[in-house]
């Protein structure tokens, strides 16, 4: 694995800053990135650790929808019974994509973030 620099960001505000200024990753479960540094297909020159950051809720909106944050764990949004009520194939979709323990350290924004290795 190449060498990087890391930071902890304190606000969503730093850590847009610090990807921008550096050529950054985020990283909070890192269950994909990790595994694609040890294998040099990424290679950033810094991570910035967002896992600090106040986006771990799934909130409901006025309209009935979700908002869902960044930071929920895939194990989360998949129990949680708001989604298994009104969005089942979401729930079905998770438990099917991966382990337990995966899901339990595996990010929503990470999911959407992934670089797919499925050739």
């Amino acid at each position: 694995m190449k060498t990087f620099q890391y930071a902890r960001a304190d606000s969503a505000e730093t850590a847009v800053q610090e990807a921008i200024a550096q050529g950054a990753k985020f990283i909070a479960g890192g269950t994909n990135l990790l595994d694609l540094m040890k294998l040099q297909v990424e290679t950033p020159e810094k991570l910035v650790d967002i896992t600090r950051l106040p986006l771990g809720e799934i909130e409901q909106r006025e309209d009935g929808g979700l908002t869902i944050g960044a930071l929920v764990p895939n194990s989360d949004l998949a129990a949680d019974r708001r989604v298994i009520d009104g969005y089942e194939v979401l729930s079905r979709a998770l438990l099917a994509g991966a382990s337990g323990q995966l899901r339990n350290k595996a990010t929503t924004a990470g999911n959407l973030l992934q670089r797919t290795r499925c050739y």
